[in-house]
């Protein structure tokens, strides 16, 4: 025997070899996969159930899934909200400021009674079949609205036994989770639930928490049946057949104390499957491009085989288990959590007091951050119906994107984490199967990004006329400032990138001559589609449930207390024709009787009217046409004096000085002039002779700015000169202009109708840092407790969901 012991040892160095190799591969695949950074998106709606003329209000914050961290590569997202069918009813884009976003969906006369879906993706998750985008149900309901409870019917049971690593392996032990829903797909705790065999003889027992959640132990063989039985309240007993076990086969398994700082993984093959010979096999621990991977040789002198994870040393979040064959195909697959912070050293935001007035509720939140945070808060009364809490933004990040599953009641896993809540998340992990990954398309390695980040759109122009050394001006939109673009006089299109037109709004187009001078440009404009979301989703997994809680209370069409807002459609319409040419009458006749214009200057002076200012924009801009050259700098020291350099510096043509006087005083430093708006200038002259200073000038040029006495010109786009010396294209396709929170103007505020639907505020841009304070109104309808719905994400990545309950009771 001992002269075969050198080449059995060099076949174990082949197998070896060929493990690693194969285990090589997986890795290197696994990590190309990953290359790309992948996006969440995550909408924190302001409650769930709406009434009509009501505006579904909601806050989007994008996850970088990899770095957890907000997101940073789309600038663009878009939002749909789909019919009961799954159809597409409404699309809308929205600009993405570091990671978040706010809007709003108005419920207006085209909805009917029942469930919406509303979805939001951005343009680089087309990329990935991962369940990154977000999806949530919301209901409109009107008056004759009835919640009516179907039942209790506990021999209709939903029970689901599945086995850790996702099969049944005979005469091995097995780990078999178990999943119990009720006839509303609701979860279900039930004691004493004994498994047996078909003999009856038990050989476990056990119990489901209030989640529906549970698991035994078992050692099955594949010729004999096994059943799960329970005694349901009427004392009928339930038997309930579990699946088969395999003949042969490999098992994973996953032992997650919470108290240990280790995670033990065990791997064994039965005998049935040895008898062909050894298994090669590789276990891979995976998360978000990280990996770590491990070859296992299992034989008939070593059936199993033992290894363990240190938990600081890994991912928070889920972390992935996946057993694969010597041919790289996935055999079996076990999820796990890490928590590493999250649910201890949670972001301790909380409702400090509030102060009662007349009219409105003064609530302030306090957070002790490492890093700035942005928030959004929903107050609701204490008693609603309208929000349900079935989602928020741990489950999205945290959750979603690795199971395929239903989770259901998603917060109390987050909320007072203990060990016994992470033992019910491991739970939770045992139940959901395989993860959301594609295995076939990162083994195959076949995985390419065909979508690319947006930036906003792209706005093209063409000419239908050539330009004589003018150049283009596109007005100032409501997001741009003015741009000028100069065209060689071969070109007859240009494109801007980059572009942010809000729907509704014009933009406006002029040529613009070597004075300044604006005419009528002769072309037409288009923008990119960015529109992408598909016309129709599968909605089938989403079962027509009640959406109310069991046990709460139906609402009867006939409650005359239920009362639907009536809203005033009037509007006030104001004509402007006519007065646009008073108005500019007035407004040079009001500059040249300026007191502060010396008499001698009223009748040189330039008025700033809106065609002016919005051309130049700012005093430097205006000065620079008027061939003066302008630096606006950082202040800095001047030399070893305690004197500031002025920002803005001023040179004429002749390379000397210029007298600068503001309201007719000379001014020794230019700063005033930093960056000041021509809104702001109500006219103006420039002396390049300095006749009315004299001597006083000495060589230097001088120019007169004499500053606004009333408001600032108002430069919206589409009044009085800019349509008529432009072209006009008018955005019907473009970014959502954001809405400010309002509420419908119901007929009461205190009836059981608002208490169970109304929302009282929404306040969905919150930034908050350090140690300080956040405070806002809400208004006082009379209701001594509210619910807070808090959630959101910090700049460093840490997430933040909590539902506050507020005493607002005056106190004695």
């Amino acid at each position: 025997m001992l002269k075969h012991k050198p080449l059995l040892c060099a076949l174990s160095f082949l197998l070896v070899i060929n493990i690693l190799k194969a285990q090589n591969q997986i890795v290197g695949r696994y990590r190309k996969y990953f290359e790309e950074p992948r996006e969440i998106v995550y909408l924190h709606v302001s409650k769930d159930v709406f009434l009509p003329e009501e505006e579904i209000w909601f806050k989007g914050y994008l996850y970088d899934q990899k770095n957890a961290r907000p997101s940073k590569i789309s600038k663009t997202i878009n939002v749909g909200i789909y019919d009961s069918l799954g159809i597409l009813k409404k699309e809308q884009l929205y600009y993405l400021n570091e990671g978040y976003f706010k809007g709003s969906v108005k419920i207006d006369s085209t909805f009917s009674h029942g469930r919406y879906f509303l979805k939001a993706k951005t343009n680089w998750m087309r990329n990935f079949d991962d369940g990154n985008s977000f999806l949530k149900e919301v209901w409109e309901v009107k008056s004759d609205f009835q919640a009516a409870e179907k039942p209790q019917n506990l021999k209709n049971l939903d029970f689901q036994f599945l086995p850790e690593g996702g099969n049944l392996v005979s005469g091995i032990k097995n780990i078999v989770g178990v999943k119990i829903l009720d006839h509303m797909n609701m979860p279900l705790q039930l004691k004493n639930i004994k498994i047996v065999d078909e003999r009856g003889e038990q050989l476990a027992l056990m119990e489901t928490n209030t989640l529906g959640l549970g698991k035994f132990e078992i050692v099955p063989k594949s010729d004999i049946s096994y059943f799960a039985k329970v005694k349901i309240p009427s004392g009928e007993e339930v038997s309930i057949k579990i699946p088969k076990a395999y003949p042969k086969g490999v098992n994973l398994n996953v032992y997650d104390n919470p108290y240990k700082e280790e995670v033990l993984v065990q791997v064994q093959a039965n005998d049935l499957a040895l008898e062909e010979g050894d298994i090669k096999t590789n276990l891979v621990l995976h998360k978000d491009g990280e990996v770590i991977s491990e070859p296992v040789l299992l034989s008939k002198n070593s059936k199993s085989y033992t290894t363990y994870f240190d938990k600081s040393k890994l991912m928070a979040g889920v972390n992935i288990l996946t057993l694969f064959d010597e041919k790289d195909n996935p055999i079996e697959e076990r999820q796990f959590f890490v928590w590493k912070g999250i649910g201890e050293n949670r972001i301790e935001t909380y409702v400090d007091y509030a102060t009662r007035s007349n009219d409105s509720l003064e609530i302030v939140l306090t957070a002790k951050v490492a890093q700035p945070m942005g928030l959004s808060v929903s107050v609701l009364p204490k008693n609603t119906m309208a929000y349900h809490g079935n989602d928020n933004i741990y489950e999205q990040f945290y959750l979603r994107s690795y199971v395929k599953g239903d989770i259901q009641n998603v917060d109390y896993y987050f909320t007072n984490t203990d060990n016994k809540k992470k033992y019910e998340m491991d739970l939770l992990l045992l139940t959901q199967g395989w993860s959301r990954y594609n295995w076939h398309e990162i083994v195959n390695g076949k995985f390419q990004t065909a979508y690319k980040p947006v930036d906003g759109l792209n706005l093209y122009g063409f000419l239908n006329e050539k330009l004589n050394r003018e150049s283009i001006l596109i007005h100032k939109s409501i997001v741009h400032e003015p741009t000028e673009i100069h065209l060689s006089p071969e070109q007859d299109k240009f494109l801007v990138t980059n572009f942010y037109p809000i729907i509704g709004e014009s933009i406006f187009f002029s040529k613009k001559d070597s004075r300044g001078k604006l005419s009528k440009l002769n072309m037409y404009a288009r923008l990119s589609n960015n529109y992408f979301l598909k016309d129709e989703i599968d909605i089938s997994g989403y079962e027509k449930v009640n959406i109310f809680n069991r046990g709460s209370s139906s609402i009867d069409g006939g409650d005359d207390d239920f009362e639907l807002p009536e809203l005033s459609t009037d509007e006030k319409i104001i004509a402007l024709d006519n007065v646009i040419v008073t108005e500019q009458s007035k407004m040079e006749k009001d500059a040249r009787n300026n007191l502060q214009v010396p008499r001698y200057l009223a009748n040189k002076i330039t008025v700033v009217d809106k065609e002016l200012a919005s051309t130049f924009g700012t005093v430097a801009d205006l000065l620079r046409s008027k061939g003066y050259e302008i630096r606006e700098d950082l202040q800095a020291y001047d030399g070893g004096s305690n004197e500031f350099i002025s920002r803005f510096r001023i040179k004429s043509r002749r390379g000397g000085g210029v007298n600068m006087f503001l309201d007719d005083v000379l001014q020794p430093n230019l700063d005033v002039f930093y960056n000041m708006p021509l809104t702001q200038v109500e006219s103006f002259y420039v002396d390049r002779l300095s006749r009315y200073m004299g001597t006083k000038a000495g060589h230097k040029e001088t120019v007169y700015i004499f500053s606004r006495r009333s408001e600032e010109l108002n430069l919206t786009p589409g009044q009085d000169f800019i349509s008529g010396k432009s072209f006009t294209f008018k955005v019907d396709k473009g970014f959502e202009k954001q809405k400010e929170f309002y509420s419908p103007n119901f007929k009461s505020f205190t009836d059981s109708a608002f208490e169970n639907f109304g929302l009282i505020h929404w306040e969905p841009l919150i930034w908050i840092d350090g140690n300080n304070n956040y405070k806002f109104k809400i208004p006082n309808y009379g209701y001594d407790k509210l619910k807070l719905v808090i959630e959101g994400m910090g700049e460093d990545g840490n997430l933040y969901s909590d539902i506050k309950i507020l005493n607002a009771a005056k106190s004695d």
